[in-house]
């Protein structure tokens, strides 16, 4: 799927404790990017929004499935369900750039490295 190496650490970070179901460790990583500035307020959001969703324990929320083992295959279908949600946001509504890409790319950019670590690991 993509190039782990090339693309942002902390995501990587986040995601290989996200596939350990390491709690401790994507909170440390979502915390640590907390701590650095932005170039986006997006960007912003989604950290905040999955450190959230972790603290809570919210069941319904993706991150919290990633971090309780979301199978490899609903985890590629919901890769490839937000790429194309990501052009779709383009098509129709060229004021939401920002949300498609920065917070929509956040987590097609999470999905992909989870996918690739599970992938991996098989």
């Amino acid at each position: 799927m993509s190039n782990k190496k090339t693309s942002n650490p902390s995501l990587i970070k986040l995601a290989e404790n996200l596939s350990k179901g390491n709690k401790k460790g994507a909170l440390s990583a979502i915390r640590f990017r907390l701590s650095s500035s932005f170039a986006n307020y997006y960007q912003h959001i989604v950290w905040k929004g999955w450190e959230r969703a972790l603290n809570r324990d919210e069941p319904n929320a993706l991150i919290f499935q990633l971090l309780n083992g979301l199978a490899y295959n609903d985890a590629k279908r919901t890769f490839q369900d937000l790429k194309k949600k990501k052009a779709e946001i383009l098509i129709r509504d060229h004021t939401q750039t920002d949300l498609s890409k920065h917070y929509i790319s956040s987590w097609v950019s999470l999905l992909e490295i989870y996918c690739d670590i599970h992938q991996e690991k098989q």
